[in-house]
C-alpha cells in the first residue's frame, strides 16, 4: 500500500514506504516535569543539534528549561546564564519566540578562557580577537592527468629505478571540483613503488582502466596551480612478465598510455623482507582561525514590578502570576525594544562584516579604540565586528552565485552530494541535509518535486515526501519544513521555511527583472535602484547547525537609579521623588563555525525552479 497524505496535510504511513530512508522526527517530546504550566512556560527553550541527531534540525532535542536547572546553570555559568535570561524576559514580556533567534541562543559557548591581553607601552590590551583550530577536509586521493607522453631517459625517475620499456610519464593536477582540498607539492603523495588506478579513454574512445607502479614523481607547478609529473610503470595481467612492453600490439599499448582521465592512488605492495622507510605527507586539516569579538549594549528603564520580575527570572522562580506585567506600560515598550534588539542581534549572527580593512590580527591597532573616558592617550580596548555566519563562508569559499537562473535541482543534487560527502568525512553519519529558505521558494521546490518524481521515477508526490512538517514543543511551532527524498544521493533534502526570509523577500516585492537587465511590472525605479534585482533576495542556507556557535566572552549588568538626592541639589529640600532606574546590559560575543566545508549558501536564484529529464527543461 502507498504512503498517504492526511486531509490535515500530515504525511501519515499506510503500510509500506516507498523510500530507502526513514522518515524524520517531526517533533521532539517535552522535557518538562509531567503536568506542566507551573510557570515552566515563562522559561527558554533549549534547541540542540548534533553528531547525534544526524546533524539535522528534522531530529533536533528541545528541550524546555525548568527552574532548578536554570538556576544551576546561573551557579555555573554567569555570562551564559544572562544571554539565555535576556531570552527569558523576552518571552515573558510577550516578544513571539521565532525558532532562528532560539536556536542560537541555544548555541552559546564560553569562550572567556580564551581571551588574551597584550602589554603595549605599558599598557594591558584585551585583545579584539580569540584564535581556535579550525578544521578542514584534506582530499589528496584522486587527481586529474592534463597530458602523458612516454618517459625517456632524464624524467622523474627514484634513484632505486632506471628507465624501462612502457614507462609513461603524465602530468597531473587536483581538478576541477569546485570543492578540491588545495594542497601543495602535490608530487608527495606519490610514493615510488606505491600503485596508482588511471580511467582513462583510449584514441579509439574505448573506456579503460589501467594500473601502474609509481617509479618516480616531481614537481610540476604551473603559477598558483599545483601540479605533479609523474613516471609510471605498466603493471596487470596483460604485461609480459620476460617480454618487453613494446612486443604488445599498438592497440594494447594504448590501454597504459592515457592524456587524460583521472588517476587514484592505491595500497602499495612492499614486503617485509624489502627496504621502505617512505612516509605518506601527513598534511594537518588544522589551521588557526580567528574569531573577532563584538560588544552588543542594551538599556532597558524599570521599575520595581518590572526589576522584582526578572530577580524572578533570574533565581528560576517565574509563575503565571508575574506574566501580567506584559499589561504595564513600560513592559509594552520594554517588548517593543526587546523585539526589536533580537531581530537585529540575528541579523547581525547571519550577516555582520568587518568594521574596515584594520580588521586582521596584524593591523588590530588600527581599528577604532576605547579610550579611559579620564584619559583619552589610555586605550583600553579595540573594537572589531564579530563577522556573521555569511561572511565566515564567504573566507572559506562556501558561497554559490547562482547569477539570478532558476534554481536548478540537478545542480542541486550535485551540491547535496558534496555537502553529505564532506560531513561524513568528520564520521558523522547524515541521512537528512536542511536548506532554509523563503515561503514562496520553498512552495516552488515542492511544485517541481511534485512534477519530478513523476517524469523521473513514475512515483506520486506522496510516496517520497513527508510534506507541512513542524518541530513544536509545548504547543509552539519553532519551525516549518517539507522533506523529500533524492535517491540519486541517497540523502533526504529538508526544506525550512523562516519568516526572517521572507521578510528580506517581502522588501523586493514588485521590482522584478529580467535577467537581461531590462525592467518588468508596473514600478518603475531609478538611480541606486536600478541594478536591484529580486533575485538577490532569494536564497538557499545548506547550514549544518551542529557546526555553528556562540561564543560568549564575557556579560555585564548594573543597574543606575536617578535622582541622587544627596547629591542633587535640585532635590536637597524635597522629600521625595518620582526615581527613574536604568538596567544597562551588554554582551560580548562572536559567531564560530570551526568546519566551513560543511555549510554552502546558494543566492541570487530567480523566482523559477527548473530540471532536465531526457533532454527536455522543466520549469516551475
Amino acid at each position: 500500500m502507498a504512503n498517504e497524505i492526511s486531509n490535515s496535510g500530515q504525511f501519515t504511513t499506510s503500510g509500506y514506504q516507498n523510500t530507502q530512508m526513514s522518515a524524520p522526527t517531526a517533533s521532539s517530546a517535552s522535557s518538562l516535569i509531567p503536568g506542566g504550566g507551573s510557570g515552566y512556560e515563562a522559561l527558554p527553550r533549549i534547541i540542540k543539534v548534533d553528531s547525534s541527531t544526524g546533524c539535522t534540525l528534522t531530529k533536533a532535542h528541545v528541550k524546555g528549561l525548568t527552574p532548578g536547572e536554570f538556576e544551576a546553570l546561573g551557579n555555573k555559568e554567569v555570562d551564559l546564564a544572562r544571554v539565555i535570561a535576556s531570552a527569558a524576559e523576552a518571552k515573558t514580556l510577550g516578544v513571539e519566540e521565532r525558532g532562528l533567534a532560539t536556536l542560537l541562543t541555544s548555541s552559546v559557548q564560553n569562550i572567556k578562557p580564551l581571551i588574551n591581553k597584550q602589554n603595549i607601552a605599558e599598557q594591558s590590551i584585551i585583545l579584539p580577537y580569540v584564535q581556535r583550530r579550525q578544521r578542514s577536509v584534506i582530499n589528496a586521493n584522486y587527481f586529474a592527468i592534463e597530458a602523458g607522453v612516454a618517459a625517456v631517459a632524464g624524467d622523474a625517475y627514484d634513484a632505486s629505478f632506471s628507465n624501462q620499456s612502457g614507462d609513461y610519464k603524465v602530468t597531473v593536477n587536483l581538478g576541477g571540483s569546485d570543492w578540491v582540498t588545495p594542497l601543495q607539492n602535490i608530487e608527495r603523495y606519490f610514493l615510488p613503488g606505491g600503485y596508482v588506478i588511471v580511467n582513462h579513454w583510449t584514441a579509439a574512445g574505448a573506456v579503460q582502466e589501467s594500473q601502474f607502479m609509481i617509479v618516480g614523481a616531481a614537481n610540476a607547478d604551473a603559477g598558483s596551480i599545483a601540479k605533479a609529473t609523474v613516471v609510471l610503470r605498466p603493471s596487470g595481467k596483460d604485461i609480459p612478465a620476460s617480454a618487453a612492453f613494446s612486443t604488445l600490439p599498438a592497440g594494447v599499448q594504448a590501454k597504459w598510455q592515457p592524456t587524460t582521465g583521472i588517476l587514484q592512488t592505491i595500497a602499495n605492495n612492499v614486503n617485509d623482507y624489502e627496504s621502505w622507510c617512505r612516509n605518506q605527507p601527513t598534511d594537518l586539516s588544522v589551521r588557526l582561525l580567528v574569531n573577532w569579538l563584538q560588544t552588543t549594549r542594551e538599556s532597558r528603564e524599570v521599575n520595581d514590578s518590572y526589576k522584582k520580575t526578572l530577580e524572578s527570572i533570574m533565581s528560576g522562580k517565574v509563575n503565571p502570576y508575574l506574566s501580567s506585567m506584559v499589561y504595564q506600560p513600560l513592559a509594552e515598550q520594554n517588548k517593543i525594544a526587546s523585539k526589536i534588539s533580537q531581530d537585529q542581534w540575528t541579523r547581525s549572527v547571519w550577516y555582520n562584516q568587518a568594521i574596515n580593512d584594520a580588521q586582521k590580527p596584524e593591523t588590530y591597532m588600527n581599528l577604532p579604540a576605547v579610550t579611559d573616558p579620564e584619559d583619552t592617550n589610555c586605550t583600553l580596548e579595540y573594537k572589531a565586528n564579530a563577522l556573521g555566519i555569511k561572511s565566515l563562508l564567504r573566507e572559506g569559499n562556501r558561497i554559490k552565485d547562482n547569477g539570478g537562473n532558476a534554481l536548478d535541482l540537478d545542480s542541486l543534487f550535485s551540491d547535496l552530494y558534496f555537502l553529505k560527502r564532506n560531513r561524513e568525512q568528520d564520521g558523522d553519519t547524515i541521512s537528512t541535509i536542511d536548506v532554509m529558505t523563503d515561503r514562496l521558494t520553498a512552495v516552488k521546490i515542492f511544485e517541481a518535486f511534485n512534477s519530478y518524481y513523476k517524469l523521473r521515477y513514475g512515483w506520486e508526490t506522496q510516496r517520497n515526501a513527508n510534506i507541512n512538517q513542524t518541530i513544536e514543543h509545548n504547543g509552539i511551532i519553532l519551525f516549518n519544513y517539507n522533506v523529500y527524498d533524492i535517491p540519486d544521493v541517497g540523502v533526504q533534502l529538508a526544506v525550512f521555511h523562516d519568516p526572517m526570509f521572507d521578510d528580506f523577500l517581502n522588501v523586493s516585492s514588485g521590482k522584478k527583472y529580467l535577467l537581461n537587465g531590462t525592467r518588468s511590472g508596473d514600478d518603475v525605479f531609478s538611480g541606486d535602484d536600478a541594478g536591484f534585482s529580486q533575485a538577490t533576495s532569494r536564497m538557499l542556507w545548506l547550514v549544518d547547525w551542529s557546526d555553528v556557535k556562540i561564543g560568549i566572552a564575557g556579560t555585564n549588568s548594573i543597574t543606575r537609579t536617578q535622582p541622587h538626592p544627596e547629591v542633587d541639589r535640585l532635590y536637597s529640600c524635597r522629600m521625595d521623588s518620582v526615581k527613574r532606574t536604568f538596567n544597562l546590559r551588554s554582551t560580548k560575543w562572536t559567531t564560530m563555525m570551526d568546519r566551513p566545508h560543511r555549510h554552502l549558501i546558494i543566492e541570487n536564484i530567480s523566482d523559477e525552479v527548473q530540471f532536465s529529464i531526457g533532454g527536455t527543461t522543466h520549469k516551475f
